[in-house]
């Protein structure tokens, strides 16, 4: 088998995928990984990885990229250009029909429509992998979306916690990954351009335009331009829980 050679920011992304994925045992030879496509640029730069990489790692495993139709109009502009992407490495895309768009369209929800809309896509995403006896489902989240939830939980949560890298559900019927857990957003977006992957997001008329998140990305954003260890100083806090120092 020969080793590709790495260099610059795609060695450095494939590198941290790659050390995520040994850190928290994500995968194992003959995995079937569900890989989630939501039709933005972290989940397909996501199996652009998984898939490349499959050439010179010492382990086998198959991808099965899936997406979730929300039932509107808007849903075939995602699909096509998700098929192109998906079809040029040989993959081909499955699709899950949902009626969650006229669920959103109600507009009575307790929370944010992206909340429910997360909650209601992850949820036809575990119905679809126990469907067809798939037990690791692997989300494009990385470590932005890590740090921005810790502080939403904070903030807003009144705990703790955020988002883990390796998660079993359900008993251990069910495992989540996210192998993208050690790159930043600018990474990741930096990958997609050498790559000529689409970065920019097609729209979606439910995503509000402000929110607790986005202001969380903003004050990390801050954050790091005041202190730039502030990223790895708040991702490895997460790692590094000293809980006699807590109020209990």
């Amino acid at each position: 088998m020969v080793r590709e050679r790495r260099k610059g920011v795609v060695g450095k992304v494939k590198r941290r995928l790659g050390r995520a994925l040994a850190d928290y045992a994500m995968t194992a030879d003959g995995d079937t990984l569900l890989v989630a496509l939501s039709g933005g640029k972290d989940s397909l730069a996501l199996l652009h990885i998984l898939q490349t990489r499959k050439k010179w790692i010492p382990i086998t495993y198959h991808l099965r990229p899936v997406h979730v139709k929300l039932g509107e109009s808007e849903d075939r502009q995602r699909v096509e250009r998700l098929n192109d992407q998906v079809a040029a490495l040989g993959l081909q895309l499955e699709l899950i029909e949902t009626d969650i768009a006229a669920r959103l369209a109600h507009r009575d929800l307790p929370e944010s429509p992206c909340f429910h809309c997360s909650r209601w896509k992850r949820k036809a995403l575990f119905d679809y992998a126990a469907e067809h006896s798939i037990k690791k489902i692997a989300f494009g989240h990385h470590r932005d979306d890590i740090l921005e939830t810790a502080l939403l939980n904070l903030f807003y949560g009144s705990s703790f916690s955020t988002m883990r890298p390796h998660q079993e559900l359900f008993s251990g019927r069910l495992t989540i990954i996210r192998p993208l857990a050690y790159l930043d957003e600018d990474e990741i977006v930096a990958y997609c351009r050498h790559h000529s992957l689409p970065i920019i997001s097609l729209t979606c008329r439910f995503q509000e335009a402000a929110g607790k998140r986005k202001a969380m990305k903003e004050l990390l954003s801050k954050l790091q331009k005041d202190n730039p260890k502030v990223k790895n100083s708040l991702f490895h806090a997460l790692h590094n829980v000293r809980e006699d120092y807590l109020l209990g």
